[in-house]
């Protein structure tokens, strides 16, 4: 049983799953068959706050998986 259920794991995704595990909510990130979706699949995403010079789209979407695995969320 989970507070929370989030469908994706793009940059939304991990997002809400972020916030909601800050809120001691207990939740659960459901993932389609790339982890990270298609920011996983992106070599550079240059438009993404915080990252002026850039940043390679799996290095963003695994350090949103960390963050949100260290508030507990559950993927």
């Amino acid at each position: 049983m989970y507070d929370v259920i989030i469908i994706g794991s793009g940059p939304a995704g991990y997002a809400a799953g972020i916030y909601a595990g800050r809120s001691m909510l207990s939740t659960l990130l459901i993932t389609g068959s790339t982890l990270g979706g298609w920011a996983a699949l992106t070599a550079e995403i240059e438009n993404y706050p915080g990252f002026p010079d850039g940043i390679q789209g799996p290095e963003l979407m695994d350090r949103m998986q960390k963050q949100a695995e260290k508030f507990g969320v559950k993927i």
